[in-house]
């Protein structure tokens, strides 16, 4: 092939919280490592097959529910999105990939074994859920600490349908994470 290798990089630069009850209470998520996930397609069988990137990142998770006469929170919602709703992969020379070209899997990685995970998800620019945590045990909810409660993000790119064919370039798209408290104060 003449071109250069297909090079795609998710940069995960934004990390979106939004919490809606009392000060006293607090959400975090923490990018531990993997905030630049770069593909590079430089054989054939890239192209065909696609490659998956285990572990690709790994996001701690700190929520604290203080209000113990009024329990607010129960657990939380982890989505992700394309950034700003981009609808496409752009290339630095002005070609784009599908958004379907990657998908996106969480899983456990330490202390979240009970929440529900959705399985691999497509880049979309809707929010997509990845993960629904509820504490079994609440109320009252247990706190949340980054350092042990962790969810690992892996990613696929060309797996779910060959790139052979596509343009070579530098492809770029930011995903955003969001993390929802949920409970009766939400």
């Amino acid at each position: 092939m003449k071109n250069l290798p297909l090079i795609l990089v998710l940069l995960l630069v934004t990390v979106s919280l939004r919490l809606e009850a009392q000060e006293a209470n607090y959400a975090r998520l923490v990018v531990i490592y993997g905030n630049s996930i770069p593909f590079n397609f430089n054989t054939i069988d890239n192209y065909k097959s696609g490659i998956r990137i285990d572990d690709g990142t790994i996001l701690g998770i700190s929520m604290v529910d203080s209000v113990a006469n009024l329990p607010t929170v129960h657990g939380f919602d982890l989505n992700m999105r394309t950034f700003n709703g981009q609808v496409t992969i752009q290339g630095s020379g002005g070609n784009s990939l599908p958004l379907s070209a990657i998908e996106v899997e969480a899983t456990d990685f330490s202390g979240l074994g009970g929440a529900m995970f959705t399985g691999l998800q497509p880049l979309s620019p809707g929010w997509t859920q990845l993960v629904q945590y509820t504490d079994p045990l609440a109320p009252p909810f247990n706190d949340l600490n980054y350092a042990t409660h962790q969810i690992r993000i892996s990613y696929e790119c060309g797996r779910n349908g060959s790139l052979l064919g596509e343009t070579s370039d530098y492809y770029n798209v930011e995903i955003e994470f969001e993390l929802i408290p949920t409970g009766p104060g939400f």
